[in-house]
């Protein structure tokens, strides 16, 4: 859940305040693409939003504004946001990883200016996701079986532990730590089971001015029985 301001307080005293009409989404494609770009550009953690379509919006204008009351039906990308890249410029990873299908809405208030300037300011957002992988990644007699788990939080441990290996390699990474685990997947088949952990670091270190932040992908290779993951690649 990503809340950038009190989206629902804002609605309400805008929509007293003004007369909001319903308009084309086709129309609002434009506005909803460059204000999507700029709520990617403003997060740090998590994964590019792909707009697949406007399922609604509705328009306040006057003389110099317009106001957007957007609701977007979005995808994840496999591209994190600290890539800073476009959507459009993603491409999908040559990889043996399985990639998640995550799906999602994004309720948007948006202001763009009339003087020409075409100026967009996002006043606020609110998007939940949920991943549909599971479900469309298993089939009745498939010979592997991927599952991807909502809830990360019980691979921090993990994440720990591939970050500490990485920083004893490098020393440049001593004051990163482990800041959200982002997405893990499991595939079962054959004598093997894999995990694949992917997680945002944050350095600490009280000589910089402000945060940096980083992105990791960790690959476990286990055996079958294997009870813990003690060897990230």
């Amino acid at each position: 859940l990503l809340n950038a301001v009190p989206l629902f307080i804002l609605l309400i005293t805008l929509q007293c305040s003004r007369a909001v009409s319903p308009t084309g989404c086709d129309d609002a494609e434009p506005v909803a693409r460059k204000a999507l770009d700029l709520i990617n550009k403003g997060r740090w953690d998590g994964y590019l939003f792909e707009l697949l379509q406007v399922a609604d919006a509705h328009l306040d204008k006057s003389e110099s504004t317009a106001v957007y009351y957007l609701v977007l039906h979005v995808k994840e990308s496999d591209c994190p946001v600290l890539s800073r890249k476009h959507w459009d410029d993603c491409e999908p990873a040559v990889s043996t990883r399985p990639s998640d299908i995550v799906i999602g809405q994004c309720k948007v208030i948006a202001t763009t200016c009339l003087d020409g300037s075409q100026d967009l300011r996002v006043n606020g957002f609110n998007c939940t996701t949920s991943s549909a992988s599971s479900v469309l990644a298993n089939t009745k007699d498939s010979p592997v079986l991927i599952d991807f788990f909502e809830d990360t939080e019980p691979y921090r441990k993990e994440a720990n532990q591939t970050l500490e290996k990485y920083k004893r390699e490098n020393s440049d990474f001593a004051s990163f730590r482990v800041d959200k685990v982002e997405r893990v997947a499991r595939v079962r088949g054959g004598e093997r089971t894999n995990y694949y952990v992917d997680f945002s670091v944050r350095n600490c270190s009280s000589r910089w001015r402000s945060p940096t932040f980083g992105f990791c992908r960790a690959d476990f290779i286990n055996d079958a029985e294997a009870s813990d993951l003690e060897n990230p690649e």
